[in-house]
């Protein structure tokens, strides 16, 4: 279960579509079926939430999809409203699309809200995350 394994951090370099068939794979494997996503407006956000949706809608598994979040990092310069939209999200497993700015951005809110720890998955997937020398800091 989620509870038992760490904040896990999953980077692949290909394209969104082909990570997120990897991830559903690693989600149907682990019996994870209950996720929200979590995006900004990075280039892409649309295509990424519809491509989740052709996922689980044509798929026999259960797939208890707890919705969209999608983030507006502009004017909050501080993160509140960033750590309040983040603890409102209510699986465990979140896959986040945005890019590597951004994604240091939303771990250090998750990280002080209490949400990076254990119990809680993060699938981070983006175009323009791989390949690169390391993972966010946080």
């Amino acid at each position: 279960s989620p509870q038992e394994k760490g904040s896990t951090f999953l980077q692949l370099g290909s394209s969104t579509e082909q990570q997120l068939q990897v991830i559903f794979e690693v989600l149907e494997e682990y019996d994870w079926t209950a996720f929200a996503v979590v995006t900004t407006l990075f280039p892409g956000y649309e295509d990424f939430v519809d491509y989740v949706e052709v996922l689980t809608d044509g798929s026999f598994i259960g797939w208890e999809h707890r919705g969209v979040l999608t983030l507006n990092l502009t004017d909050d310069p501080e993160g509140t409203r960033l750590r309040r939209q983040l603890r409102e999200v209510s699986a465990q497993i979140r896959l986040l699309y945005c890019s590597r700015e951004e994604a240091e951005a939303i771990f250090r809110a998750a990280r002080d809200a209490g949400l990076a720890g254990p119990g809680y998955i993060w699938f981070v997937v983006g175009t323009n995350l791989g390949g690169s020398e390391r993972l966010p800091e946080h």
